[in-house]
């Protein structure tokens, strides 16, 4: 089995990088998989996930150098299992409420004596031989702090055993507290879980882009998910677009 590429980093103490794909196309899906982050996350909450096209998704990014992470639709014993088993390095696990939430969540990530996960991993070149004895070693498992009820729990949460790091939700947060996103309160909410986090020392991260990750980067964030090929896509279409109006107008 490949060590986790994006486990090893924050275990030094670096940063991790990465990128959120949230389309079945196969073709962006190469594309994104060859630029060499860290880690490419699966969006299965709000993206077109069904089963087989979690499989050949995860089949086709897993001769990368990039961890394979999957965010399940939500925190079900048998969906971790699920997904761990057709070859994704590890899970991002949405609405996690607080610390017994997590632990349900480890505990269906992880093969005995950590948890209760059944042996049933496909075995492909990514996982190999020693996938079961290892598994629980390099396995990912980052849960969302995007509800208050998380927040109010925060110190124990933290401690839950098993987990490689947390993802903050930002916009579901934002709704959860009834601030605005963006703005003063929810940034003061962000720079408390941060420090609770360097507190215990587990790796903060966010679903951010490059501003807005930059800024949390500095500020001692380790995960950083850069952007998403909705984004991507959009942007250079717009790109190139404003460039030929810029020019027809320079013409006129």
């Amino acid at each position: 089995m490949v060590q986790s590429k994006t486990k090893h980093k924050l275990q030094s103490g670096k940063p991790a990088f990465g990128v959120k794909i949230d389309t079945s196309d196969p073709f962006i899906t190469e594309i994104i998989g060859e630029a060499g982050y860290d880690y490419i996350w699966i969006d299965g909450q709000h993206g077109p996930m069904n089963p087989n096209w979690l499989y050949e998704t995860v089949k086709g990014l897993g001769r990368t150098e990039s961890d394979v992470i999957v965010r399940v639709v939500s925190n079900e014993h048998w969906l971790i299992g699920q997904t761990l088993d057709m070859g994704a390095d590890g899970i991002v696990i949405p609405m996690v409420d607080n610390a017994e939430e997590l632990r349900r969540a480890v505990d269906a990530a992880k093969y005995p004596p950590m948890g209760h996960r059944s042996n049933g991993a496909r075995k492909t070149w990514r996982l190999g031989d020693q996938y079961v004895e290892r598994a629980n070693e390099e396995t990912i498992v980052w849960p969302q702090i995007e509800t208050k009820g998380a927040i109010d729990d925060i110190d124990a949460f933290l401690q839950v055993d098993g987990i490689d790091g947390i993802m903050i939700g930002p916009s579901d947060l934002a709704l959860a507290l009834g601030v605005p996103q963006g703005g003063t309160e929810v940034n003061e909410t962000f720079q408390f879980i941060l420090d609770k986090c360097q507190e215990h020392g587990v790796p903060w991260g966010m679903f951010s882009g490059v501003e807005r990750g930059s800024h949390w980067l500095k500020k001692g964030g380790q995960i950083v998910t850069a952007g998403n090929t909705l984004q991507y896509v959009g942007q250079g279409a717009a790109a190139d677009l404003k460039a030929f109006k810029d020019l027809a107008s320079s013409l006129s």
